[in-house]
């Protein structure tokens, strides 16, 4: 049942991003691997470049259940403390990304201060070392502990670009699993966010944000990630994530029927919409 729900989603990814000439693409529902193992080769360990004591590894396969309580293997951060805790893969420096996963939060930290300071889960493309990937350069999706809310975080891949700490409107639950769709025009500097509950199919959230003064060497990523991080130093619980049915597209051009549909929609949000962002520290 689970392959079905799985080829269910793929074939929804590829209706959302038409085909282009060519594109990294990485589909995985973690199937493959032994429980309690790193899912190598297909993924890298995040905790390779951190700037603290993140455990090696740092995520591992796990039997759990999906939003419907059917059995399934899915990968789980590890329940210890970290700066960086996950998994990465590299994919072509692309014009539009594309990144779609299920996610659960089971445990969150408990001595939050800040809403980017601590994390249960970020969907994420971006720079693969030498930094940590607390603090690499990348732009996506993540739960904060501290607002227990999904939020867009942004930080640039080149000096005098936009931070992003943007606040969705959407609870991150514990033990809800929700399927988060991130995607990012790097040219035009559009940034779509679409998060819905899977087990009742309601969509929680789907909005773009238009960034102004947008320059495409703002989002220069070459990496994909799921990762989890725990960086107040009075933090005694660490946050645990979960993730499932990752679907990942890196394209260098998108078909002209997506760049016109993403074009239409940024101009209605520049025009309606007033966005609300507040810039990183």
């Amino acid at each position: 049942m689970k392959i079905a729900r799985f080829l269910c989603l793929t074939f929804t990814l590829l209706l959302t991003v038409s085909p282009a000439a060519y594109s990294d693409t990485i589909v995985d529902n973690f199937e493959s691997y032994a429980t309690g193992t790193f899912p190598f080769p297909t993924w890298s360990d995040v905790a390779a470049f951190s700037q603290g004591a993140a455990p090696i590894p740092s995520a591992t396969v796990i039997d759990t259940t999906d939003a419907f309580g059917n059995p399934t293997k899915a990968l789980s951060t590890v329940n210890a403390l970290g700066d960086s805790k996950g998994i990465y893969a590299q994919v072509g420096v692309s014009n539009f990304y594309t990144l779609l996963g299920d996610m659960r939060i089971d445990q969150y930290s408990d001595h939050p201060e800040f809403t980017t300071e601590d994390w249960a889960m970020q969907i994420t493309f971006g720079q693969a070392g030498p930094d940590s990937w607390a603090v690499t350069p990348q732009a996506g999706l993540y739960a904060s502990s501290l607002t227990q809310g999904w939020r867009l975080f942004m930080i640039p891949s080149q000096p005098g670009g936009p931070f992003l700490d943007v606040d969705i409107g959407v609870a991150a639950n514990v033990g809800q699993w929700y399927r988060v769709l991130f995607e990012l025009d790097a040219v035009g500097g559009v940034f779509h966010s679409r998060i819905e509950d899977i087990l009742t199919g309601i969509v929680l959230a789907d909005r773009l944000d238009v960034i102004p003064d947008w320059q495409q060497q703002f989002a220069v990523f070459d990496s994909v990630s799921f990762f989890a991080g725990d960086l107040n130093p009075n933090d005694t619980i660490p946050n645990i994530g979960v993730v499932d049915n990752v679907n990942v597209r890196a394209e260098p051009v998108p078909e002209p029927s997506s760049l016109t549909l993403f074009g239409i929609a940024a101009a209605v949000s520049l025009a309606f919409r007033r966005r609300t962002t507040r810039q990183g520290e």
